[in-house]
């Protein structure tokens, strides 16, 4: 069989900057007893997964020329091919605060830089390039200013020409668009960005637009909804350290598993296995002490439908 390229799209990717404190509390003297900086991004996450598990990966989007030094060498570390379109500036950097005792994190994201119109052109060439030399394609996180809501619609429609399959993950207006272009074979919203982008309209009302849909559920699990079938995966006892990323690797689980060759519901199984295990570790990528195949057979997966 054909070994499957995957191609990874971040247009608006973050470094990480993640600080543990512990019983953290608002408005209030906070003592770290951690931290660490990280390349980010969900594209970038889910690179890491894929090409952790063997796949070649090329990783694309917009990238700030002033502290692209911590991209540059994530990526020569995961052997990613470099796509990225560098601009002027500074990637934006976030904050993510884990409370190891109450098991919760906390955002702080920034806003990215503006792209301008000479960038976007050339990132639609360079992505119409690279388009028919992957077979998936996984566009990821949220949308810089300066690109419109449907920025991720206008893609899809270039890698369905391509014959790639192409999957989402984002949220709002750009989320609703890309379904409603009818280019897209997968999304994967959690239940608010479900709400959020569709209203009323559950998973199985999107089908009409697109090929599944992978709705993540947290500690419940998660769900597969097909043409075919619905499938429920448990979500397996982990001791979690961080949920950085953990949503990233899902989809890149499930992703790579398609692309060796696995059923949906043998994929979704896989896919939950990988979030388990990047859950027990802080930074990119699944954990070597708690791998993946130590949670896979634990994870209970069913027809429901």
């Amino acid at each position: 069989m054909k070994k499957a390229k995957i191609l990874t799209v971040t247009l608006n990717p973050a470094i990480d900057y993640s600080v543990v404190v512990p019983s953290f509390r608002t408005d209030h003297v906070n003592r770290a007893t951690g931290g660490r900086r990280d390349p980010g991004g969900k594209g970038i996450n889910a690179a890491t997964i894929t090409a952790g598990y063997g796949i070649d990966t090329t990783v694309t989007g917009f990238l700030g020329t002033d502290n692209s030094l911590i991209f540059d060498n994530h990526f020569k570390t995961c052997g990613f091919r470099d796509e990225f379109i560098y601009v002027e500036g500074s990637t934006r950097e976030g904050i993510k605060i884990t409370d190891p005792a109450d098991r919760v994190t906390t955002d702080i994201n920034f806003n990215g830089f503006d792209i301008e119109q000479k960038a976007i052109d050339e990132f639609i060439f360079r992505f119409e390039r690279l388009a028919v030399h992957h077979d998936m394609v996984l566009m990821s996180g949220s949308l810089p200013e300066g690109l419109p809501a449907d920025f991720y619609a206008i893609l899809a429609g270039i890698a369905k020409n391509a014959d790639l399959f192409t999957a989402v993950d984002t949220s709002g207006e750009a989320l609703r668009a890309a379904v409603e272009s009818g280019t897209v074979d997968l999304i994967k919203p959690n239940e608010h960005e479900l709400v959020e982008a569709f209203g009323d309209a559950g998973p199985a009302d999107l089908l009409s637009r697109v090929g599944m849909v992978l709705l993540s559920l947290g500690e419940d699990g998660s769900r597969l909804y097909t043409a075919d079938a619905v499938y429920e995966a448990s979500a397996p006892a982990v001791d979690a350290v961080s949920t950085v990323g953990a949503g990233d690797s899902f989809l890149a689980g499930f992703i790579s598993a398609l692309s060796f060759g696995k059923a949906p519901d043998d994929s979704l199984r896989f896919a939950a296995a990988t979030a388990a295990s990047k859950l027990t570790k802080y930074g990119p990528g699944v954990s070597i002490e708690n791998p993946p195949g130590g949670y896979y057979d634990s994870i209970k997966v069913r027809r429901i439908s």
